[in-house]
């Protein structure tokens, strides 16, 4: 793989100036450099493949060495520092290496993916351009979640994660996948369980700011549309809360926990009070019309309304734009 990264930098050299390290000695001194190197971090591999490409390398580089510097004398101080600079500089890069992969999963780690250390590690070593990590599993008995990780190297030659594309499947309905490209570098990093979410048709608050997958717009890359909604959006979540008699907010500490668990884009369980009666529910964060969405117990959508005939039939009414009235206590 070396040998073929420094047969493409000879052919760029001989396309921009129409030479070879035949014909010019800088390129030939750059040749043997990298040879050189080449032989000094390979020299105990243990492959026989590569053993047997070593020793060819090693007749290669004394013939160029032999061409550019005549003097026996010459060459052997030259090989005695060559061979000490070769050492330092592979020494280097194995800590760079190692910087560059332990930054890399621990990016992979905060994000929520489980350990790929050792699928990433071996890409890494293997020095392409860029390269993949496939990840699937299943979420609950229907629902199956696919991750493909993508890295690329940057400018100084180290890798970085670009992003991830995620798609959700629905054993119920096939034809109903949805996949984003989630790309790193942004500051609205979401992590697994926001994903989830997000593919889930919920909104989830980052940075101070909600987002929802628009799944009736797609861009012309064919991802969906992310809508953002910033504080200027004025939605209060906390007073859409205290619109309904739910049991247990006017405890600061459950409101709290009951608004981190929207804030993430899950549904949360929650306990209605009507009419002295208790009925168990599922809410939904909806910024986009500044409200909630309601379930009943069997997670069938629910419209809660002032009027007492509709809130005797609670909860087999549906709600599209989350409450749609205020309960009278």
């Amino acid at each position: 793989m070396e040998f073929s990264q420094w047969k493409a930098r000879e052919e760029h050299f001989n396309t921009l100036f129409s030479i070879t390290p035949a014909e010019n000695k800088s390129l030939l001194a750059e040749k043997l450099r990298q040879f050189e190197r080449i032989r000094t971090k390979y020299r105990s591999s243990k492959n026989i493949e590569e053993q047997h490409t070593l020793r060819i390398l090693k007749m290669e580089i004394h013939r160029m060495s032999k061409q550019l510097y005549p003097s026996l004398i010459l060459r052997i101080l030259r090989k005695i520092i060559t061979s000490a600079q070769n050492q330092l500089s592979i020494r280097s890069d194995a800590k760079k290496h190692e910087r560059n992969f332990n930054s890399i999963n621990e990016k992979v780690r905060r994000i929520g993916f489980p350990d790929l250390s050792e699928k990433i590690k071996n890409l890494i070593d293997k020095e392409q351009e860029n390269f993949s990590v496939p990840l699937s599993y299943y979420i609950n008995e229907k629902e199956k979640i696919n991750h493909t990780l993508c890295f690329s190297k940057n400018a100084e030659g180290h890798f970085e994660l670009d992003g991830f594309k995620s798609s959700l499947q629905n054993n119920s309905a096939p034809e109903d996948s949805r996949e984003y490209y989630f790309k790193n570098g942004l500051e609205n990093n979401f992590k697994l369980n926001e994903v989830y979410n997000l593919l889930s048709g919920r909104s989830v608050e980052h940075n101070q700011s909600w987002f929802q997958l628009d799944f009736n717009d797609k861009d012309a890359s064919g991802n969906y549309h992310l809508k953002e909604f910033r504080n200027e959006y004025a939605y209060d979540l906390e007073k859409t809360l205290k619109a309904i008699p739910l049991k247990g907010i006017s405890n600061p500490y459950e409101m709290e926990k009951l608004k981190n668990t929207l804030r993430q884009g899950d549904r949360a369980a929650a306990v209605l009070i009507k009419n002295e009666r208790e009925n168990q529910i599922y809410i939904e964060a909806n910024p986009q019309f500044r409200s909630l969405n309601i379930y009943d117990q069997h997670f069938r959508k629910a419209e809660i309304t002032s009027s007492k005939k509709q809130a005797e039939a609670f909860p087999k009414q549906s709600v599209q734009k989350g409450i749609k009235s205020k309960l009278k206590q």
